[in-house]
């Protein structure tokens, strides 16, 4: 009798504007704030599936702040996190700007997103199944990014989504779903999965 395969889904999530208030090229760890909502939202998402952060930080790229200074942040993110009881799988980053800083950070990378090689290399280091997985951000990049790895895509309206929101046709980018927030997003997810859960 053939083997079962067993399949793992996660949930990618933007961190700037999706679980964290958008700061511009946030380089201190004090500026750091969870957007209302996210919590609980994320409470709900990791009881199913693995939480993984994956985030553009061409602020390396620019010399605002270095990796060092980067890991602190993230390591500030995840105790916040941890005091409500959240725990990520993992955070991946990309240090690169195309046209900005110097090398190395200065080239044309495969992971800055809408770019997917922040989701391909998760998902090889987590053993993701990425087509039965979701990916949740505030920009239509994010959405880029989650449609080119086969993931099913939500665009949040806080951050930057309710401006990104009215560029989707223009652009041609569509999210499967747009939420007000994390919460909204997590609702929407367990709704599509057949699991119930309290909308607002």
């Amino acid at each position: 009798m053939p083997q079962q395969v067993q399949t793992r889904a996660a949930v990618f999530l933007d961190r700037d504007g999706t679980i964290i208030e958008e700061v511009n090229y946030l380089r201190d760890s004090a500026e750091v704030r969870i957007i209302p909502a996210a919590i609980e939202g994320l409470l709900i998402l990791q009881e199913h599936f693995p939480l993984v952060i994956i985030t553009n930080q061409a602020g390396i790229a620019r010399g605002y702040l270095d990796e060092n200074q980067l890991d602190q942040i993230h390591g500030h993110l995840r105790a916040l996190l941890a005091q409500s009881g959240i725990s990520l799988a993992g955070i991946y980053y990309c240090p690169h700007h195309p046209q900005a800083g110097y090398p190395p950070y200065r080239r044309n990378c495969r992971c800055r997103k809408p770019k997917q090689g922040m989701l391909l290399a998760a998902a090889a280091d987590l053993a993701l199944d990425l087509s039965v997985s979701y990916t949740i951000g505030d920009k239509l990049s994010d959405i880029a990014a989650g449609k080119s790895a086969g993931t099913h895509t939500i665009l949040v309206r806080t951050g930057y989504g309710k401006g990104h929101e009215h560029q989707i046709s223009r652009e041609g980018i569509f999210p499967d779903y747009i939420s007000d927030d994390l919460l909204d997003a997590a609702a929407w997810i367990m709704e599509s999965q057949g699991r119930l859960t309290k909308r607002r």
